[in-house]
């Protein structure tokens, strides 16, 4: 799969999450700092786009979230890891982060 195949799936998946599901996955793409930067703006496009339905999640929840993103996949407040919205929105952002791995290491033509 091609690197600009890979961002439209990643992208597709984006657009199909919750409002709510979509914020956290915002908060989370810090995360995910070797994806590609083509990438990541086009996931904080769908993700603010797809985000913007519903108000955002409040200021203190966000950046406790994006802290909580400096170690992904382990340490998440509790809080953050039973929201019904948080695996799909981590799901997202982990196969963001294992696609920039393969990117990185090389199968993925550079063309993204």
């Amino acid at each position: 799969m091609s690197g600009t195949e890979c961002l439209a799936r990643l992208r597709a998946d984006a657009a199909a999450l919750s409002p709510r599901a979509a914020h956290i996955a915002l908060a989370l793409l810090p995360a995910v700092d070797h994806l590609p930067d083509a990438w990541k703006a086009g996931l904080r496009k769908t993700l603010a786009h797809r985000a913007g339905a519903t108000p955002p999640l409040p200021p203190n929840e966000f950046d406790a979230i994006r802290v909580a993103a400096a170690s992904l996949p382990h340490a998440y407040p509790e809080w953050v890891a039973t929201d019904p919205e948080h695996p799909k929105a981590r799901a997202l952002i982990v196969d963001a982060w294992e696609a920039a791995q393969r990117y990185r290491s090389g199968p993925l033509q550079r063309n993204a």
